[in-house]
């Protein structure tokens, strides 16, 4: 496997205030996650090792384990950062103004499509992850969120004027998300999953629901932050 040097890490995704040692640590804890995605692409989530870790990441054993101190350390952090991704990318939807509620729902749902789409092993192994005790009962807080968010997308509808005052939001909110995470879950699966075909009927169904008689864009419209990443739940 290639290794990753820390130092081919973009400095620019950093703030410009931080400290060279900050910089150094930021860059290395960074190197250790993608390793960390690509060695459980490649051995799976369970056999992937903090040696192959290290060994990928280029550090020092005693290095990986001062950072993420046991493998369950380094997947809690590999989750919370694919969870941040899509709230950051909802919450840029939604400030998306100039976008319909129907473009806003179109657009999420294809920039999905282009991220599973890109290094499918790579998204299957930290959608595992992330999905691996989504059951538990601690966890029907992170389900709360992303029913919220597209709430709030939804909301946003309502007071703006594109989307009927007599929507209920909540109920709606959750029906897109259970179905969004649905499709992204069965896609996870099965390698053999149309996702691409699926989340665009998905999203033209649920349209349909939410703003009926809205025409459906032909071509959806580009993500709003093309600078974030593309982590989603």
């Amino acid at each position: 496997m290639a290794r990753r040097s820390t130092a081919a890490l973009d400095d620019e995704a950093l703030p410009p205030d931080m400290s060279r040692r900050e910089r150094n640590k930021a860059r290395t804890r960074t190197a250790i996650l993608e390793a960390s995605i690509n060695c459980m692409a490649e051995s799976g989530v369970q056999d992937a090792t903090m040696d192959q870790i290290a060994a990928a990441a280029d550090v020092a054993r005693a290095t990986l384990f001062n950072y993420f101190p046991s493998k369950n350390d380094i997947i809690e952090a590999l989750v919370a950062e694919n969870d941040a991704g899509f709230f950051v990318a909802i919450e840029g939807w939604r400030r998306a103004t100039h976008l319909t509620t129907v473009e806003k729902l179109a657009g999420l749902f294809a920039a999905t499509d282009h991220y599973l789409r890109r290094a499918p092993a790579r998204r299957r192994a930290v959608l595992s992850m992330s999905w691996r005790n989504w059951g538990q009962p601690g966890n029907q807080q992170r389900v709360q969120r992303v029913v919220d968010a597209f709430t709030a997308l939804l909301d946003d509808g309502r007071y703006g004027g594109d989307l009927s005052p007599q929507l209920d939001s909540a109920i709606a909110g959750e029906i897109i998300a259970q179905t969004y995470m649905g499709v992204i879950h069965a896609w996870r699966m099965d390698e053999a999953h149309p996702a691409a075909n699926r989340l665009d009927v998905v999203a033209r169904l649920l349209s349909t629901m939410i703003a009926p008689g809205t025409p459906f864009p032909d071509r959806a419209p580009l993500p709003p932050i093309p600078a974030q990443p593309e982590k989603y739940t």
